[in-house]
């Protein structure tokens, strides 16, 4: 909301919820300066409107985006995981049968730095642990994929990555001063990077561990790849900046990133080392769970499909 309240190309803004419904949305958040007021999704008349971003979990997601289509909506942006994997028989082994598998032909992953904008009405959004990953491996993948023989990611994120929904482990008491791995060995969001990887390159399997940590925002990935005969880290950040030039928001550095590198921006910060002791290669990315992990991206593959500037009203977030 917050993004698209100030963009120069959104005309008008409607804003459903269930739970927020007859309420101002700047009663809800008061810092945002939006006068609009949240409405039931069944009030908005979706034939009238060019663009709609869908943010329901998954396996609810999928029949407002049908729904949506139907009414002639142009593009659709869905933030869940309901379109993100390659086809219904996958989603079914992680998440449970499709509500509308017909729609995956249509479906494009938003990931425009490794796979270009979109091009179908349908834009799954990545998620925002496979977006740090992907963009730290892919270039890794795409020359020395059949070198690589494993991939570890440890991976750290904010309370924020949960969702606005409380729960048990995210009340405050339960995660303050505290940091713990969650969903190993087989989150859901491993066949994402698998599968999405491989479009780049051949990849072995992963192993991805996710942590619960103490902030608010961020996330920090590390990536141990072995693969033989490991590049220096500075042909690996000569790769980066190969394959993300032009690119606003994908950057590599020498010093690793921070969280705080990130916070409050679109940027995905990558950095490389390489461990010569123990043959290893390490990848290092940062990011905002909530903008490059997750709206921040929304509006950027928006802008793309639509023909703006990818970083038109994100300028501030660069």
């Amino acid at each position: 909301m917050r993004l698209l309240s100030g963009h120069p190309k959104i005309g008008a803004l409607e804003v459903s919820s269930r739970g927020y419904a007859g309420r101002g949305i700047g009663d809800v958040y008061p810092h945002l300066a939006v006068e609009e007021a949240f409405v039931e999704p069944a009030a908005i008349d979706a034939s009238s409107l060019d663009v709609a971003f869908v943010a329901y979990g998954h396996g609810e997601s999928a029949e407002t985006v049908r729904a949506l289509l139907a009414a002639g909506v142009g593009l659709v942006v869905d933030l869940s995981a309901d379109f993100r994997l390659p086809d219904a028989a996958l989603y079914g082994e992680w998440y449970g049968e499709h509500p509308a598998p017909e729609l995956f032909a249509e479906a494009h992953y938003g990931l425009p730095e490794v796979f270009g904008a979109a091009e179908g009405r349908i834009i799954a959004n990545p998620g925002c642990y496979p977006t740090a990953a992907i963009l730290a491996l892919s270039p890794v993948v795409k020359r020395m994929g059949t070198d690589i023989r494993s991939v570890t990611i440890n991976a750290l994120s904010g309370v924020s990555g949960a969702g606005a929904k409380p729960s048990v482990k995210t009340h405050f008491v339960s995660a303050n001063e505290n940091a713990n791995a969650y969903g190993a060995p087989l989150h859901r969001h491993t066949p994402e990077i698998e599968t999405m990887l491989r479009r780049v390159g051949e990849t072995p399997e992963i192993t991805f561990v996710p942590h619960l940590i103490p902030i608010t925002r961020g996330e920090l990935e590390t990536i141990v790849v072995d693969v033989e005969d490991a590049p220096d880290a500075e042909e690996v950040l000569g790769w980066y900046a190969e394959d993300y030039e032009g690119w606003s928001f994908v950057g590599a550095r020498e010093e690793y990133p921070h969280v705080a590198h990130v916070a409050n921006t679109n940027r995905c910060r990558l950095s490389a080392a390489v461990d010569r002791r123990a043959g290893k290669l390490l990848l290092f990315a940062a990011l905002d769970n909530l903008l490059k992990g997750a709206s921040g991206a929304a509006v950027q593959n928006m802008n793309l499909a639509l023909g703006f500037g990818e970083d038109l009203g994100l300028e501030h977030l660069k």
